[in-house]
């Protein structure tokens, strides 16, 4: 230990501090670690990394934006006429689907039995957006969001879309207990044929 008593720093109640260099494994990951830091303020802070990630998020986002895109336009949503819409009125098994579809997409705003909650009443003669069937598939379709209601075309098999507007327009004056006061312009209700 006496070669070492010229590097004494302290001495304090036969505690002797010495002035020994760290190991280079250390002073290799501190050196190793100050560098990392820099280069990666570097590259995230002056934004270099984020400019080439966002740029690439932007072209995966493009691409699956078009893949969506051609899918649609591809299989494009045809309407079907008023009167296949108002025959699925008459038809039990259309109702059975449109009830079920009801149940799961509208009843929560629209009430179980159409009264009218957050959204309008659907059984009376009054329309916000038009009461022909053909305007209740296109709200259904396209939704009012401004209004609160999603559009439910991409979300809503087309089929399940016509049973819908079928069931709807089957509950039209049914005059359901505790029903939401009329709400829009008077539209005649279209005969089902058979009805």
């Amino acid at each position: 230990m006496a070669e070492y008593e010229d590097k004494v720093l302290h001495d304090i109640d036969g505690i002797k501090e010495y002035d020994n260099p760290l190991p280079g494994w250390l002073m290799a990951i501190w050196w190793g670690a100050i560098a990392f830091g820099v280069l990666y303020l570097a590259f995230y802070a002056l934004r270099f990394g984020e400019r080439s990630m966002e740029s690439e998020y932007r072209a995966e986002t493009q691409k699956a934006l078009a893949s969506v895109q051609a899918h649609f336009d591809a299989n494009p949503l045809v309407p079907p006429t008023a009167a296949e819409l108002l025959a699925g009125a008459a038809d039990p098994v259309v109702l059975d689907r449109g009830s079920g579809r009801f149940a799961k997409s509208c009843a929560s705003c629209h009430g179980e039995k159409a009264q009218g909650l957050i959204g309008p009443n659907l059984t009376d003669d009054r329309w916000i957006h038009g009461g022909s069937v053909e305007q209740v598939f296109q709200s259904i379709v396209k939704g009012w969001p401004a209004k609160g209601m999603p559009p439910w075309g991409r979300a809503i098999p087309p089929e399940e879309i016509s049973a819908l507007v079928s069931y709807v327009r089957s509950l039209q004056g049914s005059a359901p207990a505790n029903a939401k006061p009329a709400e829009g312009d008077p539209f005649p209700p279209e005969p089902i044929p058979g009805r």
